[in-house]
């Protein structure tokens, strides 16, 4: 399936504070059309997308009652976005993975030919956002002077990878005979995972 850049959206989502208003869809669907590629997105595949990256954490979208939500993009410089929205949104995306790992068949999570099962690939896949948002702390965190966000960057940098580290260890520990197969579908994540 071939997303629409993520370069397309920053150029068209604005850097708002987060108490400001952002871009409501149907205006933002309006800016997609008139920009400068000429390309025409469909309606339905750039509100998938959009959504796909806000689940990444790249765009933040706020809803009040019945209103059109709006969107904005994420300011990881910003106190608030750490404290009060970043760490819930981790630990959500922690708690939805320990969820959906009770309920694997933990002797199902191999094919007989050893290779992972499309259900334990679909699970690894999960870490995707996670991954996403630790490598865009790890790079504001080298562009940016401010040691105190500095210091709450390492944190839960450091937080995250040791979280995905315990599952890597979980999944291996499943299957002696398979800690290869495990190994090289971990081996995908950018970070140095310890089994």
């Amino acid at each position: 399936m071939n997303r629409i850049p993520l370069d397309v959206f920053v150029n068209a989502i604005p850097k708002t504070d987060i108490s400001e208003k952002g871009i409501k869809f149907n205006n933002l669907y309006k800016v997609l059309l008139n920009g400068k590629t000429g390309t025409r997105y469909n309606r339905n595949n750039a509100l998938r997308d959009l959504l796909y990256y806000v689940e990444l954490g790249h765009f933040l979208r706020k809803q009040n009652g019945n209103q059109q939500p709006q969107y904005n993009q994420r300011n990881i410089q910003d106190y608030d976005f750490i404290n009060e929205d970043l760490k819930p949104l981790l630990y959500e995306k922690f708690k939805k993975i320990t969820d959906n790992w009770k309920k694997l068949n933990k002797k199902k999570l191999f094919l007989k030919t050893g290779k992972p099962s499309k259900k334990l690939e679909k699970w690894i896949e999960e870490f995707d956002s996670i991954v996403t948002i630790t490598q865009n702390l790890m790079w504001t965190r080298e562009t940016t002077k401010n040691e105190t966000l500095n210091e709450k960057y390492s944190l839960i940098i450091q937080g995250t990878i040791y979280k995905i580290n315990e599952f890597a260890k979980l999944v291996h520990s499943t299957s002696k005979k398979n800690e290869r197969y495990v190994e090289s579908v971990f081996a995908r994540i950018p970070f140095t995972i310890k089994f």
